[in-house]
């Protein structure tokens, strides 16, 4: 398989599952090469960014005071990433360990998190990654204490909240595939104990830490999951993942980052041999996964649908636009993913529910915004037919992937639209760019 020459659509699908799309540049460098150099690329190439530096309406960005500017900045990485699949396992790392700004202050305790992430996103910088460090990082990351209520978790009054989800949302979920409960209310309340007597010192705000406070820790004996030992909350962490539940149910979540069907048993067995073989790393795991034939099915239609933040930073490098106003932000919360503020713990749902009427709208209004921007303004070309205008389009926008039916339906709109003026020329365009974007098969990846 990794000697597999790719398609255009295999390119394109690619860089939409491990990045946000591909544009002719993309489809040029990768086009009848071998599918194993792109994902050798993607996973050991370092991070860059190009392009203008972000802006709010004409002044430069400031997370750490301006929630708008706090998402503003993140977006900004992945429209200018070069090597996008980076900022994608950011953003799943951020999805799958939950925080919210709307319960975590100062903002500043979101950039650490979010700078643990990328740690653990960035393959190529950090090849040898774990997910065992990562799980020990974020249980005692300041913004996961905050959130989750840990630094109130001290001995003799134990704080439930993080044990809980660190098997229920984490590491294990609450049943295996038999329906057997993973842990028990026990379970819980010792694993609590074990994680008790954290704290974080916000002295210096732009430099967060949490640090262990031995007066306030449970140093007394545990006993949960069927071991027993005076843990801390790293040993507690380790004890979590030798569960037999772990591996699979974490690979399951990585699989459905970038494969629309489930991996059948033999293909979750496979994974799970890897990721326990490669001590828990997550490169090995994910470059299996961006190799399986299961990625490319169905190549003749996309059939996962791109999640707001993926639409959004997809569209905005489809049409060459950077971040300069607090426009996406406004948008990506009518949609309903706005990052930073995840719904709950669990953090958003996927798949067809990104889909309501609402946030259909939403998507339009958004894509309309854009290629309205002034920056891409198109130029009159007088005497263009309907066929010439529907591909300037498709080229204004980097040929996104469309059905036939959708071709001929848009091709249909040019010919019977009005087109004898500028005005109405423009118009035509704008419409068409629009339709091409945010229309239904804009939607999938």
């Amino acid at each position: 398989m990794a000697l597999r020459t790719m398609t255009q659509g295999m390119v394109d699908r690619l860089f939409w599952r491990a990045g946000f799309g591909a544009n002719d540049e993309i489809r040029r460098r990768w086009a009848g090469k071998p599918l194993g150099s792109a994902v050798t690329w993607l996973l050991a190439t370092p991070q860059s960014l190009a392009g203008a530096e972000p802006t709010n309406n004409g002044r430069p960005l400031d997370p750490r005071n301006n929630d708008t500017d706090l998402v503003l900045a993140w977006l900004d990485r992945m429209v200018r990433a070069q090597n996008p699949l980076h900022e994608r396992l950011t953003f799943l790392w951020h999805r799958h360990f939950a925080s919210s700004r709307d319960d975590v202050s100062p903002p500043q305790l979101m950039l650490r998190q979010n700078d643990l992430f990328r740690r653990y996103g960035d393959l190529a910088a950090s090849p040898d990654a774990d997910f065992r460090a990562l799980a020990h990082e974020v249980t005692e990351d300041p913004a996961m204490l905050r959130f989750l209520t840990g630094e109130l978790n001290v001995k003799g009054r134990p704080n439930e909240n993080y044990a809980r989800e660190l098997m229920e949302l984490f590491t294990l979920g609450v049943a295996d595939e038999q329906g057997r409960p993973n842990y028990s209310e026990d379970d819980v309340k010792e694993l609590a104990r074990a994680l008790s007597g954290w704290r974080i010192d916000t002295t210096n705000p732009d430099a967060p830490r949490s640090f262990l406070d031995p007066s306030r820790f449970d140093d007394g004996p545990k006993s949960f999951l069927g071991r027993s030992g005076a843990f801390d909350d790293r040993g507690a962490v380790d004890v979590v993942l030798a569960h037999p539940a772990h591996p699979r149910f974490l690979l399951r979540k990585l699989w459905g980052e970038f494969v629309q069907s489930p991996p059948d048993e033999a293909t979750l067995a496979d994974l799970a041999d890897t990721y326990l073989r490669q001590g828990m790393r997550i490169r090995p795991v994910v470059r299996k996964i961006l190799l399986h034939p299961l990625l490319f099915e169905s190549p003749d239609e996309p059939n996962m649908i791109k999640p707001p933040v993926v639409y959004v930073a997809g569209a905005m490098r489809a049409l060459g636009l950077g971040v300069t106003s607090s426009t996406p932000v406004t948008s990506l919360a009518a949609m309903g993913q706005r990052p930073y503020f995840p719904p709950d713990v669990s953090g958003w749902e996927y798949g067809p529910a990104w889909l309501t009427t609402n946030t259909a709208l939403q998507r339009f209004r958004f894509a309309a915004a854009m290629v309205t921007s002034p920056q891409i303004a198109p130029q009159d070309v007088p005497f263009e037919t309907p066929a010439q205008a529907y591909e300037r389009a498709h080229q204004a926008t980097a040929r996104p992937w469309a059905s036939a039916a959708t071709k001929a339906a848009l091709v249909g709109y040019a010919t019977r639209a009005p087109g004898s003026t500028p005005r109405q020329r423009l118009v035509r365009q704008l419409v068409l760019r629009t339709l091409m974007l945010a229309g239904p098969d804009g939607q999938v990846m």
